[in-house]
Parts: C-alpha cells; sequence; structure tokens
C-alpha cells in the first residue's frame, strides 16, 4: 500500500512559467485517508491483488504448475535440463535452500500484510465511517484471503512465521516461527470464526466475480482440512460440502472441454477463480506483477509449434510436460483426456527437456486467446486460473462419507463426476476417489498434496526413466516442507530455525 495519496498537486491550466511556480504538494496520511467506506474498499481490493501474481513468481511459475511438476503425472521440461534447474531440483527433491525460489514467499507475505492493513485501518481509521454489515464484509473477505496466502506458506514451507497484525520496526520485522500443526490451528480457528459471522455473500454479483464467498472460503476450509487428516472437523467438511451441493447453486457442466475456455469461465461448475484477461493487458517484462493477462499458456505450451492445427499458435516454452502414463490413465472414451492434455504432431514442435509428445491443454496458447494484450503478449493470455470447481465439491463430499464423518450420497457423488466425462461406474473407495481426482484435476494444482496426504507419497514419488533425465530422487518424510530461502534464514537474525530438508 502507499503511505500518501496526492491531492491536486500539479494544478496544470497553461504552458507558461506560472506552471513552474505550483505551491507545494498536498497530501493525505494513510491515518487521513483510510477514513471513508470508499476508501476502505480499496484497500479491500489491494488485499486482492497478489493473487495476480501468483502466475508468475519472478520466474513464470504458475501456482499450478509449481506443484504439477512434482507429482507422478508431469515433468518440469522446458528447453534442456538446466532451463529452470529450481524446478529440477525441486522434482528430484535435492533443492538448496540457495536455490529456493523467493516470489512465492515473498507474494504470499505480502498478501498476508495488505490483509491485515485493511482489518488495523478499520479498527483504527474508519470504524465509524462503516456500517455494522459492510465492516463484517470487508473483514470477512480479507481474512479469508489471508488464509489462502497462509495456505500457499503452510503447505510449501509448514513451519512458517505466522502473525495477524503486522509486524513493527520495534520488533526489528521479526516475528514468531510456530509449528505447522500449530499454524494449521490458527488457519483453521481463524476460518470457523470467520464463517461464524455469516457476512460474505454466497455468490458474487457478476460485476465483481472473484471476490471471496461462503463457498469458496468452505472449499478452502475443506482443503486444509483434509491435507491436515484432522478427522475431528470432518463432519463439519461434509456440512459444508453439503451445502454447496444442496443450495441448486453450482451444478457440472456438461461438456468438460469447454470449462478451459474463456467463453465458459464463472460458469455454473466455478466455485472460485483467479481472474485475469487480456483485454488491455499490461504485463510485461519490468512490470511482471501488472495487470492483465496470465501466464500459464505461455509457459506448458509446445515450444516452436508451426500451429498446423490451426487452434494453438507457436508461442510455448514446453514446461510441464504430461507423462505418458498420466495420459494412458485414462479411460477409453473418457473425455476429460483430451481437454486435459494436448498432444501435438510428432514433428510439428521443437523437443525439449523431458518430452513426452503430451502438454498441458487446459491453459494452452490457443489462437486470439491474447489479442488485446497492449504490452507482451506472451504474459497476457485470457485464461482464469480455476481455483474451486463444483466437481471437487463433490468428490470431497463422497471422501468425507468414506472416511465416516456422516451419511451421504459418496457412490452418486462420484458417479456424477465420471458420467459427465462419459465413463461409467467404479465402486466408492477412498483409493478410486484419489484416482478420480488425478484424473478430473490433472494440472490444476491439486494432486501433489493429494499424493502426500493419503500417504502415496514414498511409494509413488519415487525414480523413474519414462524419459531421459526422469526423477532420480526420492520423497520421504523431511521432504514434506521445502527449506526456506536462504535470503529469509539469513534476514531473520536466528529466528527462524531451518527446515530438516
Amino acid at each position: 500500500m502507499f503511505g500518501a495519496i496526492g491531492a491536486g498537486a500539479f494544478g496544470i491550466s497553461s504552458c507558461t512559467t506560472e506552471w513552474l511556480e505550483t505551491s507545494p504538494n498536498q497530501s493525505e496520511n494513510i491515518e487521513q485517508y483510510y477514513t471513508t467506506d470508499a476508501a476502505i474498499q480499496e484497500a479491500v481490493v489491494a488485499a486482492y491483488d497478489p493473487l495476480h501474481w501468483y502466475d508468475f513468481f519472478g520466474t513464470y511459475t504458475p501456482l499450478n504448475y509449481h506443484s504439477d511438476i512434482m507429482t507422478d503425472q508431469c515433468y518440469p521440461g522446458g528447453g534442456d535440463p538446466n532451463d529452470l534447474g529450481e524446478w529440477k531440483q525441486m522434482f528430484n527433491f535435492t533443492i538448496p535452500s540457495t536455490m529456493v525460489m523467493t516470489s512465492n514467499y515473498s507474494t504470499s507475505y505480502s498478501g498476508v500484510k495488505r490483509c491485515n492493513d485493511v482489518i488495523f485501518y478499520i479498527e483504527n481509521y474508519a470504524k465509524d465511517a462503516l456500517t455494522e454489515k459492510n465492516r463484517a464484509f470487508y473483514e470477512a473477505q480479507v481474512r479469508v484471503l489471508r488464509n489462502f496466502y497462509y495456505r500457499e506458506l503452510w503447505k510449501w514451507w509448514g513451519n512458517i512465521v505466522y502473525y495477524t497484525t503486522n509486524l513493527s520496526g520495534d520488533t526489528n520485522f521479526l516475528g514468531t516461527q510456530y509449528t505447522a500443526d500449530e499454524v494449521y490451528e490458527f488457519m483453521i480457528t481463524d476460518l470457523e470464526e470467520v464463517l461464524a459471522m455469516n457476512a460474505l455473500n454466497w455468490k458474487s454479483d457478476v460485476s465483481v466475480v472473484g471476490q471471496v464467498t461462503t463457498p469458496m472460503a468452505y472449499m478452502l476450509y475443506a482443503e486444509l482440512v483434509m491435507y491436515q487428516n484432522d478427522t475431528r472437523r470432518y463432519p463439519q467438511v461434509l456440512n459444508y460440502m453439503k451445502e454447496i451441493i444442496n443450495s441448486s447453486e453450482y451444478n457440472l457442466h456438461p461438456d468438460y472441454a469447454e470449462l478451459w475456455d474463456a467463453e465458459h469461465e464463472w460458469c455454473e461448475e466455478s466455485i472460485w477463480e483467479i481472474n485475469y484477461s487480456d483485454v488491455q493487458g499490461n504485463r510485461d517484462w519490468g512490470w511482471s506483477n501488472g495487470p492483465g493477462g496470465c501466464v500459464m499458456a505461455m509457459v506448458g505450451g509446445a515450444r516452436g509449434y508451426d500451429g498446423r492445427d490451426g487452434i494453438h499458435t507457436g508461442s510455448g516454452w514446453g514446461f510441464c510436460t504430461v507423462r505418458h502414463s498420466a495420459y494412458e490413465a485414462y479411460e477409453e472414451g473418457d473425455t476429460r483426456r483430451d481437454a486435459s492434455i494436448w498432444t501435438p504432431e510428432e514433428g510439428s514442435y521443437q523437443i525439449g527437456d523431458q518430452d513426452t509428445g503430451h502438454f498441458v491443454g487446459k491453459y494452452s496458447p490457443i489462437n486470439g486467446n491474447n489479442a488485446g494484450a497492449l504490452a507482451d503478449q506472451s504474459l497476457n493470455w485470457n485464461n482464469n486460473f480455476r481455483v474451486y470447481r463444483y466437481s471437487e465439491a463433490l468428490l470431497n463430499a463422497a471422501e468425507m462419507v468414506l472416511a465416516g464423518a456422516g451419511s451421504g450420497d459418496a457412490q452418486g457423488w462420484l458417479d456424477a463426476v465420471r458420467a459427465r466425462a462419459g465413463v461409467g461406474s467404479v465402486a466408492a473407495t477412498k483409493d478410486n476417489i484419489i484416482h478420480e481426482r488425478a484424473l478430473e484435476f490433472l494440472a490444476e494444482g491439486k494432486r501433489y498434496w493429494d499424493i502426500i496426504r493419503s500417504g502415496l507419497a514414498p511409494t509413488v514419488l519415487v525414480p523413474d526413466n519414462e524419459v531421459e533425465h526422469g526423477r532420480t530422487g526420492t520423497w520421504s518424510e523431511n521432504k514434506k516442507y521445502l527449506p526456506f530461502p536462504q535470503s529469509e534464514i539469513d534476514q531473520a537474525q536466528g529466528t527462524i530455525t531451518q527446515n530438516p530438508y
């Protein structure tokens, strides 16, 4: 956020020497500015802004691909074995603290800081200017967002510094490091308090799609609880999923392939997306966090594709190649396979590292999808990032029933997801649901966390020879959390203990 707002500082009326003799600039301090409802709304919007940074991370590593390259479905790929070396090291479970990308870390804490700012401004400057309804609405949004930002830090680093009041210079900006279990309790308790406020909308108005809603908070709650394997809260997760299912406000979109078109963003299946648009897209290499489109299509597109299918452009960097085993995991007739995975003709593109012949289809470079960009077209693709979909609510609910959280139609919910994909019924078991999630959410940033929480990691995340430069390392419990960036350890002056990676 900014420290002062210029107010009529220039007052230009003509091109004369009088223009050079303007009076001193006038400004408002933070405590003067954030005293109105409109100003608090601006601060809330600013708290959403770091969501838009996640696809770039300073080194074009989108949120979904960042974890999917760690799975048994994708490889890091790229132009050569040294391309995005940080990813290759993560993939092999050998990354040193000096190579860990700090941009995910700093983006998440930037979001936390902005959310804390809003709450501080409300409590200290704008309390008398807000209705009780608006105050609760703004606070609820940023508290959910804060937990979304902490979710990234918690999943990747676990034992993080957690705070709900911004750190000050009096403590040299040093906070308290907590265990991953303690951080989980902070997040989940905070979410429970927010949901008890009943201050969020059930669905956003079309003019503010992307705003935090109650179903979005339910999905975040479920994600945290399920990753923690917190069986105490499974019944509450099931209740939240049932509310979404029974609300009739959401449904499975009948054509799975259409879900990834710009035309079907925020369709009946979408619970929450991070918005991107190529229209007047201003992101460029000097301002990667600027407003505009996303980078996902460029990152995952085939390198030097010749465009022979008339659909895909020649733009692409060839990262996050999809394994052939992941392609083969789909049953014959499963419509999700060709929607999720793009397989260009042999000889139509440049072979890169860890080439499998398969690329991510959900976020691929489609002709015309960056036509509205004002700045660099490679950084401004018109693809929203789908974070939570209705199909996940169905599978979450089914999994909770099987875990003994309560009653419900686990078989029917699983069957609905499969029927939309054009395949028949399978028994509703936990193993089948975890497998179904792999098929349903390929390249959506879900699989890595599912592998860990289900206990599959030691047997699934192992060396392979499917391609040259396949995985050489094996996941182990001490690899669950990345090492903290060495720069953060140094700046923390001994107050952060390094993860035992």
